[in-house]
């Protein structure tokens, strides 16, 4: 109860409470005042609200070693309709911590049921923290544990100090003596929104509810330069490390014009993805004419209109397998007059367990002369996917996703190390499927990178569509099609060292490079990941439905 309460009162102060925080008084000062460079004054600020970045242009707020502590779930810094900012010099953690941990007691002989006890000085397990995963690590803590699938069921409150956690499904993984993490998804550490570019530099976040940094309908070509995302210290009283950062990605920029550049960066021990890049694919609700027709989108208060354009190319495709069935030019992108229900919604759309409560009508009108237009139809925007991007000289490890989820363009991804990642190290292609966060990829570079100790929980999922430590995938309904969308893709130079599937994947692709790569230990398991999906004769090479694939295999050892 104390920590529910921790989290509650704060949520009421900053509601009646209207002055901002010594934080928030000290960069508008500074703004006042006519400053380029705002230096912070003191070593730590605590927040109980978020830090609102608003419209500054071409300043730099140097957090001269700062630490900011949250004291409530939300966000840390939200940042819109900037441009030429630059952070440097700050850190960022909460206090309570957005999860909480412990060690397993006992296992039971099914293997669904655990329960297991928080440690001491971690938030107690109240209602908040009572959700429905549970991370698994190794007893020692150091990693997560390997061969271990996510585990997803419901949590049993037993005392604010002892759990029983129930999963959907048997995993013998579990033992007593194993540690446990539960982690909130609520808001991120950074949100942006309407802007470009922005720069981080020296930034650190050691914890936050949910994404590290979340940019939306933005121009972008942000600066990522020595960021981390890590785990921090012990909080007071406490006996053991703590075993997250981030609860889910570190970075995810959406619906942006252009992607961002990450230079030496080192990102671990997140709940999730390192980075995702990705765009967004929609119905073709209703056709009113030639020229005109409505969509549907799950979610409420975006806004597109900040960023598609007069102009943009909008790409037409097939549900069947979401071939490109032709493409069509935007004359304007608006709110629908039409309202729809939940049931049309659900025709398009997966229910991902949290239901489809929300949505909005999106009218879009098409200059004439485009490809006719049909219900049923997806589309997606390439201009809006994050292309552009490079991620360079960087340190990825220790997480749980996939390192690198990139559904954009015209990428460099280059000289970076990826060690301890229980999925692929890099995944580029479309994700139709699912999520619907396309696109057919292009023009991708992947080289010279070294990974290693990847993909153990690949061979767990008979579902899987990402199938090796670098894959080129395409995630959708029916894989038994044959488009291949992803295209002129150069994967050369890079050392791949033990991984249980393929060490290259690549699926539903066309113009494929391969030079110079050195792969040692792959393609071992036991098992065939994404065998439900028809995919069969793992290989250290593993191509399947593809064209046009150059080959240099005098350089590769398999």
């Amino acid at each position: 109860m104390k920590t529910l309460m921790a989290f509650i009162l704060p949520l009421l102060a900053g509601t009646l409470a209207a002055a901002p925080s010594e934080l928030q008084r000290e960069i508008d000062a500074g703004v006042r005042s006519g400053k380029k460079e705002i230096v912070l004054s003191r070593s730590e600020y605590r927040l109980d609200r978020t830090l609102q970045l608003k419209k500054l242009n071409g300043v730099t707020v140097n957090g001269n070693g700062a630490r900011i502590v949250v004291t409530r779930p939300v966000h840390a810094v939200r940042i819109t309709g900037c441009r030429g900012l630059t952070l440097k010099g700050l850190s960022v953690d909460y206090d309570p911590l957005p999860f909480t941990q412990g060690v397993i007691t006992s296992v039971s002989k099914d293997f669904r049921t655990v329960e297991f006890t928080i440690d001491k000085g971690y938030p107690d397990l109240t209602a908040p923290y009572a959700v429905g995963r549970l991370h698994l690590f190794a007893a020692d803590g150091r990693t997560w544990k390997r061969d271990a699938a996510d585990l997803y069921g419901k949590t049993e409150i037993i005392d604010s100090r002892h759990g029983r956690f129930h999963s959907f499904k048997p995993e013998s993984a579990f033992a007593p003596g194993d540690r446990v993490a539960l982690n909130l998804r609520q808001n991120g550490a950074f949100y942006l929104t309407g802007c470009g570019p922005v720069r981080f530099e020296n930034v650190t976040v050691y914890a936050c509810p949910s994404l590290g940094f979340c940019n939306r309908f933005s121009e972008g070509g942000d600066e990522f330069v020595n960021v981390k995302i890590m785990r921090g210290p012990r909080p007071a009283g406490a006996d053991a490390d703590r075993l997250l950062s981030s609860c889910a990605d570190g970075v995810n920029y959406a619906y942006i014009r252009r992607g961002p550049t990450l230079i030496n960066c080192d990102f671990s021990f997140m709940g999730d993805d390192s980075v995702n890049l990705h765009s967004v694919a929609l119905p073709v609700v209703k056709v009113l004419n030639g020229t005109t027709f409505d969509t549907l989108r799950p979610y409420k208060q975006e806004e597109f209109g900040k960023v598609i354009r007069p102009g943009d190319k909008l790409r037409l495709l097939d549900p069947s397998d979401y071939s490109v069935a032709g493409e069509a030019v935007i004359r304007s992108f608006r709110p629908s007059p039409r309202s729809y229900d939940r049931e049309t919604l659900s025709r398009f759309y997966f229910d991902r367990g949290y239901g489809l409560h929300e949505w909005t009508a999106y009218e879009i009108v098409l200059e004439p002369g485009g490809t006719p237009l049909k219900p049923g139809l997806f589309f997606d925007i390439p201009a809006i996917g994050a292309n552009d991007y490079v991620i360079r000289d960087s340190y990825f490890h220790d997480h749980r996703g996939r390192s690198l989820r990139i559904m954009a363009s015209n990428g460099v991804i280059e000289n970076n190390r990826f060690e301890r990642i229980k999925h692929a190290a890099i995944t580029v292609g479309a994700e139709y499927g699912y999520w619907r966060e396309a696109g057919w990829v292009e023009n991708i570079q992947i080289r010279n990178n070294r990974i290693r100790d990847v993909g153990c929980n690949m061979m767990l999922q008979p579902d899987s569509y990402a199938n090796g430590a670098i894959s080129v995938f395409a995630r959708l309904e029916d894989y038994s099609g044959s488009f291949k969308g992803n295209r002129n893709i150069t994967i050369s130079g890079n050392r791949i060292d033990t991984c249980p599937a393929a060490g290259i994947f690549f699926f539903a692709a066309d113009g494929v490079r391969l030079q110079g790569n050195r792969l040692v230990n792959t393609a071992f398991g036991k098992k065939i990941p994404g065998s439900n999906l028809g995919f069969r004769n793992m290989k250290p090479v593993w191509i399947v439905n593809s064209a046009n694939v150059s080959r240099q295999s005098e350089n590769m050892k398999e």
